[in-house]
């Protein structure tokens, strides 16, 4: 018998439909994607351009487990300097991607069992994680601004509550957590023995509100935080995969001990690449967000014209937007309803289920303005046909 573990972890919902957006786009039809997670611009110049340098020195070794030197230099001072998160060097560990920091994080603070606590809308990841490493996931609900609160995590605090994940800005939704919020919910963890891991890969994508990293709050919230980031959403280097963590020592510690045995250190090019986007930074990366701003704008007005509800999203590139008035006989969920745009609107979303919610689809804006454009033509006319079924 194969891995009982492994068969328990759920496949993600959106294979068939990655199925169907290829088949349409084999035989030739032109489909407005609207599900991707990654920029849709090309890595900046300045980073492939010192890459390609330190390659030419045709010299591509191990580094350290945890990261080579000058990265995480760079990224202490960035998170000092920038995020006000009192840490050195020491407390960093550069992984393959966020993802990886993020399981690190999980194996390194849990024990069997010990429950974790997951705001829903929730990336789909989340809960499978837990699973790998032996803890159990507990979904919490929302308020009224889409966001967990100290009242939530109380009703679902118990014995072996252990760690809460915190997106910000989140996946799917956009939303982003003012200071107030999060100094609430820091020293709630703070009281209660709670772990938070501060999962921040899309802190540059903040577009209203200014972004506060949880860590930064208090020496006592920073003790007990364990913060996430990434260069795949800021610098459109989602190919590198390239993330880090940053907590405490013995929790790095811990963590460089793990990764130590998966996958020693993360690529060395992929690392001279994120020290230079960190190190040079150009206008290429600035540029990139006021796009990504103008672009939510657009979509926002829109589906304001539309009469559709949807979450306001103030960071990231993702739109959620409620669709569960269009659920009829032959539309009965959020999978369904992302099939029929696909199929019959060349539209393609991700349902809400995946996420934690059926009522929503997530639309990201990652993609050219002519194609959104033409996908909110495409989703009014969805509308249009199918009003006598709206509630």
């Amino acid at each position: 018998m194969l891995s009982k573990k492994i068969n328990s972890i759920n496949p993600s919902l959106t294979l068939e439909l990655s199925a169907k957006i290829n088949k349409l786009k084999n035989e030739g039809v032109k489909v407005y994607n609207f599900t991707v997670g990654e920029p849709d611009f090309k890595t900046p110049r300045y980073i492939i351009d010192k890459t390609i340098n330190y390659l030419d020195n045709g010299v591509v070794r191990y580094t350290d487990t945890s990261g080579i030197s000058d990265l995480r230099e760079e990224i202490s001072s960035k998170l000092n300097n920038i995020n006000h998160i009192k840490c050195d060097k020491d407390s960093i560990v550069v992984s393959t991607g966020a993802k990886q920091a993020i399981v690190n994080s999980l194996f390194a603070l849990t024990n069997p069992n010990d429950e974790v606590l997951i705001p829903s809308p929730y990336w789909l990841s989340y809960p499978e994680m837990c699973k790998l490493t032996d803890c159990k996931p507990v979904v919490l609900p929302y308020n009224d601004n889409f966001k967990v609160d100290v009242d939530i995590l109380n009703q679902y605090k118990t014995e072996n509550t252990k760690c809460l994940i915190l997106n910000n800005p989140s996946n799917p939704t956009g939303v982003i957590y003012s200071k107030d919020e999060l100094f609430n919910i820091g020293n709630w963890a703070v009281e209660n023995n709670v772990y938070i891991i501060s999962d921040e890969i899309y802190e540059r994508l903040s577009y209203d509100t200014e972004f506060i990293s949880m860590a930064s709050l208090s020496e006592k919230i920073n003790d007990i935080t364990i913060t996430i980031n990434g260069f795949s959403k800021s610098y459109a280097m989602t190919g590198f995969r390239l993330g880090y963590s940053c907590s405490r020592k013995d929790v790095s510690t811990l963590i460089k001990r793990l990764q130590g045995h998966i996958t020693s250190n993360a690529n060395t090019l992929s690392q001279i690449a994120g020290l230079a986007a960190l190190k040079d930074e150009t206008d290429e990366v600035n540029e990139m967000i006021i796009e990504f701003k103008s672009r939510r704008d657009y979509i926002v007005s829109k589906l304001d014209e539309l009469s559709l509800e949807y979450i306001y999203p103030n960071g990231a590139f993702y739109v959620f937007i409620k669709m569960d008035q269009f659920y009829n006989s032959t539309i009965k969920n959020s999978l369904e309803l992302c099939n029929k745009l696909l199929s019959e609107y060349n539209i393609a979303f991700v349902p809400g289920i995946v996420f934690g919610d059926d009522k929503y689809i997530r639309m990201s804006y990652a993609t050219s303005i002519e194609d959104i454009k033409q996908g909110m033509k495409n989703l009014n006319k969805f509308i249009a046909d199918n009003k006598k079924y709206s509630k």
